[in-house]
């Protein structure tokens, strides 16, 4: 009789969507994706701005894509290609001109945590994908 209570019957919709919010790379993805609204918050040019428009949208989009690990994996490797670029496109003119300009740090240090954050979910999507194959190897 353990555990009788536990057990919760979803229909529909939320039944779906349930399981996603159980895995560890979903808050992985969501944290890089606020820490990149952080960065469009903070006034950047147009180049930046679209650069970090498409990696959240990458991010936000793969958190729906929990049931296809290897095309989760897949897109958040180019969200952190994206990622890379909009790092490359902060640092290259900062570090060209003579001036350090302070109120590009923390802009840098998001961007890097991003970045940081989406290697976790992946590395996590790659753990689950290694737990599914051992759980199917044992079946057979």
């Amino acid at each position: 009789m353990k555990g009788v209570g536990l057990m919760v019957q979803r229909k529909g919709f939320y039944a779906e969507l349930a399981p996603m919010w159980q895995r560890i790379q979903t808050l992985y993805m969501l944290l890089a994706a606020a820490a990149l609204v952080f960065i469009g918050m903070q006034g950047l040019g147009n180049t930046e701005s679209m650069i970090g428009g498409l990696a959240v949208a990458l991010f936000l989009a793969n958190i729906t894509y929990f049931k296809h690990r290897k095309r989760q994996f897949m897109i958040n490797r180019l969200a952190m290609f994206a990622v890379l670029g909009l790092i490359g496109s902060i640092a290259i003119p900062m570090l060209r001109s003579n001036s350090y300009d302070a109120s590009l740090t923390p802009t840098l240090v998001a961007s890097l945590l991003a970045l940081g954050l989406g290697s976790f979910a992946n590395r996590a999507i790659q753990k689950d994908e290694a737990k599914v194959k051992s759980d199917r190897r044992f079946r057979k």
